[in-house]
């Protein structure tokens, strides 16, 4: 009877070692699945970085040439405050051109009024003259 239960120990030990032998062969392919999923993540977490790096060497671009437009902006604002000053230096001339213009206007009126009263007083001063000449004339010795 002892013969039977070694054997029955034994074979029970042969179950249980094949047990052990099946789960440690399943902890090896579930670990080797693992490293190989781990592989996989390293993979992607490289090609995140590489996609991250690619995206922050284009928003530094973009800051870059946002910065060159804000200074294209600020000349093209300053040439458009020049243009405005321009342009009212340029309306000021205007108005002081148009007001010696009105002033030359009244100027030639009243020189045209001047010469018809100098016109007048010399047809006045030639009557006169012809009167005086005709007294004169009178007078004559």
């Amino acid at each position: 009877m002892v013969a039977n239960e070694i054997k029955e120990l034994a074979k029970q030990t042969a179950e249980a070692t094949l047990e052990i032998k099946n789960q440690i062969e399943g902890v090896q392919v579930s670990t080797s699945e693992t490293v190989a999923d781990i592989g996989a993540i390293c993979e992607v977490i490289t090609k995140v970085d590489e996609t991250v790096g690619i995206i922050a060497a284009a928003v530094e671009e973009q800051s870059v040439t946002t910065q060159e437009i804000a200074g294209n902006i600020s000349q093209a604002s300053a040439g458009v405050q020049e243009v405005n000053a321009n342009v009212a230096q340029s309306t000021e001339v205007t108005t002081t051109i148009s007001r010696d213009i009105a002033e030359v206007s009244q100027a030639s009126n009243e020189m045209t009024t001047s010469s018809s009263q100098v016109n007048i007083s010399a047809e006045e001063l030639a009557r006169m003259a012809e009167t005086i000449n005709g007294m004169v004339g009178k007078f004559k010795v």
